[in-house]
């Protein structure tokens, strides 16, 4: 079985708005709901599990019955504290709710990512047979420099070993509930990104081909963009 699990247990502090960022409308249009829509239209999606906060959770049911009241194939769990307590929950959901066994997939996609592709999906699925993890990623563009303080330059990292980190971010379940349930405290809270989180316990995370348009909605100039790309397609 594939699942797909909506990352969208943040608050949208960033953004600087009332309501969390997924939440928050382009077009008339929710982007939670731009982002399930993708990968319920994709053929090899099985089902969806949105981790939530739990202050959200009704709000967010009451979308997913305007939006699609005949889908039976999408889910809502709480969030958890941070990502990853997040995705752990989705993954107990998967398996206790909706019988699903440790080889099943899980493709862990950002909620404030509404324009993922339907090929970044499919990919990430076909290279699991390869695999454990894999993350769509794509080369940095721009000279990149590390610096202690912000505001002197300590190093120039050759940018051509630099990729930017996207989602989906794609493991078997069992994998992730052995990897995280092997961390300590300070590890999990140290451990803000699943590949890192492999990557520590020494799996091979395996690059797949990401998108510059499959951005995440992070600052009030990220939703402007997005707010010009809907309206470009109605």
């Amino acid at each position: 079985m594939v699942i797909a699990g909506i990352v969208a247990g943040g608050s949208g502090r960033r953004m600087g708005g009332d309501i969390p960022k997924q939440f928050y409308e382009l077009n008339g249009k929710p982007v939670i709901i731009y982002t399930t829509e993708v990968f319920l239209k994709h053929e090899k999606t099985d089902r969806i599990i949105i981790g939530i906060n739990p202050d959200w959770a009704d709000y967010t049911k009451a979308l997913i019955k305007k939006y699609f009241p005949d889908n039976d194939n999408i889910f809502i769990t709480d969030g958890g504290a941070d990502r990853n307590e997040t995705i752990m929950n989705m993954i107990s959901f998967a398996k206790n709710v909706l019988s699903c066994d440790d080889r099943d997939i899980i493709l862990t996609h950002d909620a404030v990512r509404p324009f993922v592709s339907s090929d970044i999906i499919s990919e990430s699925i076909a290279v699991m047979d390869e695999c454990e993890i894999c993350t769509a990623a794509i080369p940095e563009t721009d000279t990149v420099i590390e610096s202690e303080d912000g505001k002197t330059a300590l190093a120039f990292p050759d940018r051509s070993r630099i990729f930017r980190v996207q989602t989906p971010q794609t493991f078997r379940l069992g994998t992730f509930a052995d990897v995280y349930g092997s961390l300590s405290e300070q590890e999990r809270a140290a451990a803000t990104d699943v590949c890192r989180l492999y990557k520590s316990k020494g799996y091979s995370v395996i690059l797949i081909n990401g998108d510059p348009s499959n951005i995440k909605l992070t600052y009030l100039q990220d939703y402007r963009f997005a707010q010009a790309q809907t309206d470009d397609k109605t």
